[in-house]
């Protein structure tokens, strides 16, 4: 396959202290191990959930029999991507639905299968704000639901969760739904993206978590060829 493309953007925040998440993840945690005074070397060590920063879910944080990040298939991390763009019309705390997501198509295209689609929100903006992971805009579970109708594969958006605030505790009555419908179809989810508006409607991405055994979520590199 060959690429054509002018530039690479970075999609990702960087991994430290003040990076995003949501309220009930802890932050990073980095200090050093050695350093070039005391010991001619320098290594830091990382303490810190794999949902802190950007990073991906995978079906295991939702489902027992679901796969884990290192064994994510390898053709879900690569492929053309489509932006759907909702910040001119959302506002922090509304939910995307199927008629939102109905509308976009009707307005820009259908959505080829086996896409990567990522989300903006305009929630960057507020990231370093503390509305950024209490108001967030995300998907409905009719809004989740459709989009697996039309055989995406991977999903990702610039806010804290893929789920409206609505589809959360304590105003949801359960686990957020549209994880359940991503994550129940074999879909994972990218979290805390940034740089979505520099995006044209279509572009290549690479998404490149870390391979870590045993775990649901990864901080992870995404890279967008335009």
């Amino acid at each position: 396959m060959h690429l054509n493309y002018q530039k690479v953007l970075d999609l990702s925040y960087i991994v430290d202290e003040n990076s995003p998440r949501e309220l009930p993840i802890d932050p990073v945690h980095i200090y050093d191990q050695a350093t070039l005074e005391k010991d001619g070397y320098f290594e830091s060590r990382v303490d810190m959930s794999g949902h802190c920063s950007t990073h991906i879910d995978t079906p295991c944080l939702m489902y027992p029999d679901g796969y884990t990040v290192a064994e994510i298939p390898k053709e879900k991390l690569t492929g053309n991507a489509v932006l759907m763009d909702f910040s001119s019309i959302k506002k922090p705390k509304d939910a995307v639905t199927a008629k939102d997501v109905s509308g976009w198509v009707n307005d820009n295209g259908e959505i080829p299968k086996d896409s990567i689609v990522f989300m903006r929100t305009g929630m960057d903006r507020f990231v370093y704000q503390d509305n950024f992971n209490r108001e967030w805009i995300g998907f409905s579970e009719d809004a989740a639901e459709l989009l697996v109708g039309m055989g995406i594969k991977v999903i990702g958006t610039d806010a804290c969760s893929i789920d409206s605030v609505a589809g959360h505790p304590p105003l949801y009555d359960g686990l957020p739904p549209a994880h359940l419908v991503f994550l129940g179809a074999g879909i994972p989810h990218v979290e805390d993206l940034c740089n979505l508006s520099q995006l044209p409607t279509h572009f290549f991405v690479v998404i490149a978590p870390l391979k870590l055994a045993r775990s649901s979520g990864a901080p992870t590199r995404v890279l967008a060829f335009v």
